[in-house]
């Protein structure tokens, strides 16, 4: 029997006296995500250890619910970047409260499905419940398990009340809300603007909004939801950052005619679910076509590979002072590059992540974006630049087994690459220990809500 990617299982169980929405769902709740239990715990009165925890399902389906359209379409800002009260609201499964003590769980999008991240519950902190698992990595569900799930779930909850006799409860009328709006296209596009932009269901500035959806049109719908979560970081996108996206278009930027080969020509046999090994992939094919080997890139042929003569490049001072770069499509194949790097290093893997975007062509005729979002397009760039200007193999000849401090600042000078692309392309391949989204403290980006019961 296979494992549901995500699992929320429940057992009703009569217990307290609160409210009748509390009272009557109450239950043991597990929760894993794939097969990999999330709310083994220990019971701090009876001194038992168990996958099971009794709560109310009340309060977790009312926070899924209200949190509905950011978990689905908000990513997190990115690695080093702490996200706002709000984002942490709508993502974190402790703001769910109401006294109960929950397992440390965050969701969020990375564009393609949901990623998971759980920590065990901090030993020096007094609770009834002491959450046991965590993990090193965030885990992967893909949204159309994750939706099912999750409404199946809420669904669940609803019913119970109903049965109970407590038909007019506020989370009764939140998802029938919820459901309509999701059933409507245009007004579950509007819901996708909003999330993206960091605001709760109808809470977005109207104007705001539809400036933002007549923009789609021009920059192209997914470029412009990245662009948007990109430059909100975290926080809620505002009319400063319209009007950043709106000056993108003013600027001179770097005109050139990429000379790379199309989609059908990378990927012949169909696509990756792993945004890494998608990307991997595409690089290899995109230095086989053009010709590269294993050996480096020199800043002529890297550019030339975009349209662009490398004297071009270093005579051009970036005009562009935002989070994100961007490549605007113009006619005749020809973009309009506008980077934001300066270091000559940082620059050359810049627009080799400019010419991942332009390579896959996953996203339509819109706009190229490259930011520091951990979206599947962002690690996707990420992990194309990568091999494309320091293949694994050429890193691994050049090094002869010699993973060392000193090996990996020869190979990145031999390459033209940071040492941090050496080490991330070096733990990738599992070469040296990766340690996870955090930088050494497990997979939890910063110290997560922890809501005393």
């Amino acid at each position: 029997m296979t494992h549901k990617r995500l699992n929320l299982g429940f057992q009703w169980e009569a217990a307290g006296n609160d409210t009748p929405e509390s009272y009557h769902t109450m239950a043991r709740l597990s929760l894993a995500v794939n097969g990999y239990s999330l709310t083994r715990n220990e019971d701090g009165w009876s001194r038992t250890v168990k996958d099971e925890v009794l709560v109310s399902l009340y309060p977790l389906a009312a926070w899924f619910a209200s949190s509905w359209w950011r978990l689905l379409h908000e990513p997190h800002p990115g690695k080093g970047v702490r996200p706002s009260v709000s984002w942490r609201m709508a993502h974190e499964l402790a703001s769910a409260n109401q006294g109960y003590v929950w397992p440390t769980v965050m969701f969020a999008t990375d564009g393609e499905g949901i990623q998971v991240w759980s920590s065990p519950s901090d030993q020096n902190m007094e609770q009834s419940v002491r959450y046991l698992n965590g993990s090193s990595f965030p885990s992967f569900v893909p949204k159309d398990d994750f939706r099912e799930e999750i409404s199946g779930f809420i669904d669940a909850v609803v019913n119970r009340l109903r049965d109970c006799g407590c038909t007019d409860t506020e989370l009764a009328a939140l998802w029938k809300l919820v459901r309509e709006e999701f059933a409507d296209p245009k007004t579950a596009r509007l819901r996708t603007f909003e999330a993206m932009m960091g605001y709760d269901s109808q809470e977005c500035p109207q104007a705001l909004l539809q400036a933002m959806v007549e923009l789609s049109d021009k920059v192209g719908e997914e470029s412009l939801l990245e662009l948007m979560s990109a430059l909100a970081m975290g926080k809620e996108f505002g009319l400063c950052h319209e009007k950043e996206i709106e000056r993108f278009s003013q600027l001179q930027g770097v005109e050139g005619e990429p000379n790379i080969p199309g989609p059908e020509e990378l990927n012949p046999a169909g696509e990756s679910h792993a945004p890494w090994m998608l990307a991997v992939q595409d690089a290899k094919s995109v230095r086989d076509y053009l010709g590269w080997g294993l050996e480096p890139i020199s800043n002529e042929k890297l550019f030339d590979a975009l349209g662009i003569s490398a004297a071009t490049v270093e005579q051009y001072t970036p005009e562009n002072t935002s989070r994100v770069s961007v490549a605007i499509p113009m006619s005749h194949r020809k973009m309009r590059f506008i980077p934001r790097k300066k270091h000559p290093t940082a620059r050359r893997f810049e627009y080799a992540r400019l010419l991942a975007d332009c390579t896959s062509q996953r996203h339509g005729d819109g706009w190229l974006v490259s930011s520091d979002l951990g979206t599947f397009r962002q690690k996707y760039q990420r992990a194309f630049a990568a091999e494309l200007l320091c293949p694994i193999e050429g890193a691994k000849a050049f090094m002869q087994g010699d993973y060392s401090e000193s090996a990996i600042d020869d190979v990145a000078a031999h390459f033209d690459v940071s040492t941090t692309t050496v080490i991330s392309l070096l733990a990738s391949n599992h070469l040296l220990e990766n340690d996870g989204f955090s930088g050494g403290n497990g997979a939890w980006p910063y110290l997560p809500i922890v809501v005393p019961a």
